[in-house]
């Protein structure tokens, strides 16, 4: 019973060179498709400011931020709600930022005109710039991953400030 062959289009597919090669074939294109609809990405919004009053609508319902846990309205977190104390710039840790959990430094590197600039990127004075002022200013996709509502989350100001371009990692001996 399991030695008969099989018979039709099934037979062609896996009984002749041909068909085996044509499945192989549609089996990588069925991959790819796959694999290119799973990317997430952000294909509509450009600036990250439209990003950030998005994002406000979209948290209403829970107002808490990504790395203290703190409650906040609109723009301004509620610091007793978590505990969190000042450490230096108070005026930050008063209001809610939008934090890349992916460092905009980390994936702005990838861009030319973050990391060399481009003739179109001169201030006022004809002083030369790059980096994140370059590539917001000459390169819609790096403006679509700025804008990207998957990386950006709400945190105390003043956190989203010390945390920097650092990447994520498991810091030792700390508490879990």
């Amino acid at each position: 019973m399991y030695n008969k062959p099989i018979d039709g289009i099934y037979g062609f597919f896996y009984n002749h060179q041909i068909g085996k090669q044509v499945r192989h074939i549609l089996i990588i294109i069925i991959l790819f498709l796959l694999s290119s609809q799973a990317l997430p990405q952000n294909t509509q919004i450009t600036s990250f400011s439209k990003s950030k009053k998005l994002l406000l609508k979209l948290y209403k319902d829970h107002p808490v931020t990504l790395y203290c846990g703190c409650s906040y309205n609109g723009k301004k977190p509620n610091l007793s709600s978590c505990g969190y104390i000042p450490k230096k710039d108070k005026k930050r840790a008063n209001r809610i930022e939008w934090e890349h959990v992916v460092p905009a430094h980390a994936f702005g590197q990838s861009f030319s005109e973050w990391r060399d600039g481009h003739p179109k990127c001169v201030n006022k004075k004809g002083k030369k710039f790059k980096g994140r002022k370059c590539a917001e200013k000459m390169n819609k996709k790096y403006r679509r991953i700025q804008a990207d509502m998957y990386n950006l989350y709400p945190a105390i100001g003043e956190v989203n400030g010390r945390r920097s371009n650092y990447s994520m990692a498991i810091i030792k001996g700390e508490k879990r």
